[in-house]
């Protein structure tokens, strides 16, 4: 027994450290069950996103590191590193949206320094290669009401700061630029001539002063231990009688202090005198930078616009040219933000220059006018977008107009030209068959802007503040054309699709309405599909607009027309002649400032159509109440409305109130007992009659309200829990239906009021936008997508937010399948529909219904772009990516075979029978 167990000892041993791996084994793969991910392949596949920066504020080249960058600063108070050869960027930090982030300064060297703030200010120093913070300290002035006229930059080491008192003294204080020491007390230096219209050309104050007639410049180099004061007449360098006050900086990080006097001198200071440099200025509205050179300074100009090109030039401070060229594409009113030039493999000039248009694009041109890359910063300041279709291929446009009974009549006037017709079209299916399976497009041939079988593949239209118009390729992100209105003011812009791109051999027409410079309306009418202009074209009016609306009938082009109502209350229709078809129709008119709201019925009265006040509606209360509209959001024009009602636990139905003319404004204003009150009303916009309304006391409202079927949600910030909440509410018309199935809800019929479920929910984070799913028939569920601050996209069943939720359910609502409340919502992981990919700053959600039923589109605007694809039901309509098809080919053609081989055999085996 004894050699026996000596024996099975080492086996055993063996034994136990299998099962010790077994063990670690079985934990590993119960972690990766728990875990919800997606695969790898599946990344960017339904959905892309593009990063932004925004407007460049301050630039400069990286030369010290290794690899190429250019340092960018930008009005939507961004920092961030930009690839030299690609322009894509390396790294970003994303500062506060307001002033507390705006960036009052950039300075690179070895390490990249930023302030940013408006008192108090935060100095930072970064790591160049990567962005890593190195140092912080922060700076408060004791004179609040001057900081915004702050003036920073870096000299020998030391952070600057220097602050006019206009008509007084200029204050001047040193910090050491790393630990903010103070190198001493503040240098207060009389200046009685300065004004708001002096500019900083460092270390020199600039500013012209004195009478119309008989101005002088004068410069004040503030950080010098003496005080040097340069003061000459105007008429010294232009003439005194075309002089009208006009200086302004030179661009581009200039190595040398100068101005630029009247759009015609180029003035540098040089020795404690002004000096005109011998260069003409090219162009009134030329950028001018004077940069170090090979062999000694440079001023760069550049000017251009979208017609002409780029153009640019070079001479050195002698006033010889040593370049001039042009590039295409042009820019609007180029600025030369940065430039670094060096000699060529030819001892040519070899210069690249970042450029930043008025229409926020950024450009690196290289010598020679070729543009290396250029970023549509544009983008990140999305105002409106809309989905538009595709046309059909024009092989299926034939067989739609050969089946339509009008266009039929119109074409053919024979049985036998009809059947010829059917013979061509389907010869024409073949070709393009066998080309198909041929392969023999050619794979550098562009594929042809036409619908898919779902009805996936659109064009997005988006609308920027920079008056910018792009379309982009909703499936690859990529920007299929784009147009630059100078004149459009864009912020409350709105866009109308009044026509799609099924109506052959009309063109799809999109509407944009805005505003001018000066107010007045402007109507811009393009095709979406290319970009050109349609229709009227753009229109300037001479009135403002207080609404517009287009009619939701078409003429016999397919055409809906476009309503306007001036400020004057006259109404103007494009085109004219749709002018009779105005009936019943109903608009709204809602000033946010005072939170009144006023109805108007529009008809045609046999010349014209005119507008009449039918009902007034002060969501405040009373006059001069101090409340102000913060959303106003109604139902979708394409929604509709699948179940007239739900099946509840007992088997009755509980019908909806459905009316489309439902409108949801969110109110804030003061209270006396409560401080501040946001007030949720639901008007019906034909009749004005207030359906519901709800209160919540001491909050703030957000601009956050989602208005879909029977429901709405908003969002508000509660002062008294310090926390986002979201109240929501549901209208019903009971258990009995108020008008007969198919029959059409009329606002100025119905006189009674529905019955409102509402509740309240807990946000455990802070949104930024929110909006419905929607789907062609709105059979899917709907879901509710809320934008975080995080930088994740949440995507939420109603069935959460569903105000009938109780803490107790009954047996009844158990089987209709109510869940129990919880005042907070839950907000998981694997409903975060942009997994990793965070968004900055996202500002509003945008939905489509495609062809999928199951399938609704999702583009996020804000300071990046996301395009993704949502099923709130599943995909029950489409097969998985996954799916076997030679699996289920080889298993129905054995079907097949055992079905006929067993019929064979039945046959011969009754054939046999018969026989005996």
């Amino acid at each position: 027994m004894g050699v026996l167990s000596i024996r099975l000892k080492p086996n055993f041993l063996g034994l136990l450290r299998s099962l010790n791996s077994i063990n670690w084994f079985i934990v590993f793969f119960s972690l990766i069950n728990l875990s919800e991910c997606i695969y790898e392949d599946q990344i960017g596949k339904f959905d892309w996103r593009q990063t932004y920066v925004g407007r460049i504020k301050f630039s400069q080249f990286d030369t010290v590191s290794t690899a190429k960058k250019i340092i960018v600063a930008t009005e939507e108070n961004v920092l961030a590193a930009l690839n030299l050869k690609t322009g894509q960027v390396v790294w970003r930090h994303v500062f506060e949206s307001a002033s507390a982030g705006n960036i009052q300064l950039l300075h690179v060297s070895e390490k990249v320094v930023t302030v940013t703030g408006a008192n108090p200010y935060l100095v930072r120093g970064w790591d160049s290669n990567t962005g890593i913070l190195l140092w912080e300290w922060s700076l408060t002035l004791q004179n609040d009401d001057q900081a915004v006229f702050s003036e920073w930059w870096v000299q020998n080491n030391m952070l600057v700061h220097m602050l006019p008192v206009f008509g007084s003294q200029i204050e001047v204080t040193m910090y050491n630029l790393m630990t903010g020491q103070n190198r001493g007390s503040t240098s207060k230096l009389p200046a009685l001539w300065t004004n708001d219209g002096c500019l900083l050309a460092a270390p020199h104050y600039v500013c012209a002063s004195g009478k119309m007639g008989s101005n002088l410049l004068i410069s004040l180099d503030v950080t010098s231990q003496a005080v040097q004061i340069i003061s000459k007449p105007v008429s010294n360098y232009i003439d005194i009688e075309k002089y009208s006050g006009n200086i302004r900086p030179l661009d581009g990080n200039s190595v040398l202090p100068g101005f630029i006097l009247e759009d015609s001198k180029i003035v540098l200071i040089k020795d404690h005198e002004f000096e005109v440099l011998n260069v003409p200025l090219a162009h009134p509205l030329a950028s001018v930078a004077i940069v170090d050179g090979p062999s000694g300074l440079i001023v760069l100009q550049v000017w251009g616009d979208s017609v002409k090109g780029l153009s640019m030039c070079a001479h050195s401070l002698s006033g010889a040219e040593e370049a001039r060229v042009r590039a295409e594409p042009g820019a609007p009113r180029p600025t030369l933000a940065s430039a670094l030039c060096a000699r060529g493999a030819r001892e040519q000039l070899a210069c690249r220059l970042l450029l930043v248009a008025e229409d926020d694009a950024a450009l690196l041109v290289q010598q020679g006018g070729r543009v290396l890359w250029t970023r549509e910063e544009a983008l990140a300041n999305v105002v409106a977008a809309q989905f538009v279709d595709l046309p059909v291929s024009d092989l299926d446009a034939a067989i739609e107009a050969e089946f339509d009974h009008k266009e039929a009549a119109k074409m053919y006037g024979s049985v036998w030209a009809a059947f010829t017709r059917r013979l061509r079209t389907q010869y024409q299916q073949l070709q393009t068959l066998l080309r198909g399976l041929s392969g023999e497009r050619a794979t550098s041939e562009p594929s042809p802007l036409v619908r898919d079988y779902f009805n996936l593949h659109k064009i997005i239209v988006l609308v920027t503040r920079a008056g910018k118009i792009f379309g982009m390729d909703n499936l690859s992100g990529a920007i299929l054309w784009q147009r630059y209105e100078p004149q459009l003011d864009a912020e409350d812009a709105r866009t109308f699709l009044r026509r799609a791109a099924r109506h052959p051999p009309h063109d799809a027409c999109l509407t944009i309405v805005g505003k001018q410079d000066n107010g007045n309306g402007l109507v811009i009418n393009l095709n979406p599909i290319r970009g050109t202009s349609t229709g009227e074209g753009t229109v300037p009016l001479d009135s403002r607009l207080l609404q517009a609306a287009v009619l939701p009938q078409p003429d016999r082009d397919g055409l809906h027309a476009l309503l306007l109502l001036d400020a004057d209350e006259t109404v103007q229709i494009f085109p004219l002649s749709a002018a009779p078809l105005v009936e019943n129709m109903f608009i709204y008119v809602a000033d946010r400032n005072t939170a009144k709201v006023q109805g108007y019925a529009l008809r045609y009265d046999g010349k014209t159509v005119v507008a009449e006040k039918t009902w007034s509606l002060n969501l405040g209360g009373s006059e001069g109440s101090g409340h102000r509209i913060a959303s106003v959001v109604g139902k979708r024009a394409d929604e509709r409305v699948h179940s007239p009602g739900r099946v509840l636990g007992d088997r009755s139905v509980l019908y909806k109130y459905s009316n489309p003319n439902l409108v949801l404004f969110i109110s804030e204003g003061p209270d006396p007992l409560h401080k501040d009150v946001v007030v949720a009303t639901l008007v019906d916009g034909v009749s004005g009659a207030v359906v519901a309304a709800q209160t919540q006391r001491r909050a703030r409202a957000e601009p956050l309200a989602v208005h879909s079927d029977n429901f709405v949600a908003y969002v508000y910030y509660s002062d008294r829990q310090r926390r986002y909440e979201v109240s929501t509410m549901e209208l019903y018309e009971g258990k009995q239906r108020w008008l007969p199935a198919g029959a059409a809800f009329s606002s100025l019929r119905s006189e009674r009021a529905p019955s409102v479920e509402r509740q309240t929910y807990i946000l455990t984070a802070a949104p930024t936008a929110a909006a419905t799913t929607h789907t062609e028939r709105s059979l899917t569920d709907k879901h509710v997508l809320l934008a975080l601050s995080t930088g994740a996209i949440v995507e939420l069943p109603w069935a959460f937010l569903e105000p009938r939720r109780s803490a107790t359910l009954s047996p009844e609502q158990r089987e209709e399948g109510l869940i129990p409340y919880a005042p907070e919502l839950p907000l998981p992981a694997e409903a975060v529909v942009n997994y990793n990919r965070s968004l900055h700053r996202v500002a509003a959600l945008y939905t489509e219904a495609a062809g999928l039923e199951s399938t609704s589109l999702v583009l996020a605007t804000g300071l990046d772009l996301f395009y993704t694809r949502v099923a709130p039901s599943k995909t029950f309509d489409l097969l998985k990516d996954d799916f076997d098809y030679y699996l289920i080919t080889l298993v129905l053609a054995g079907l097949v075979v055992a079905t006929y081989s067993s019929k064979y055999f039945a046959s011969r085996k009754t054939l046999k029978n018969a026989w005996k």
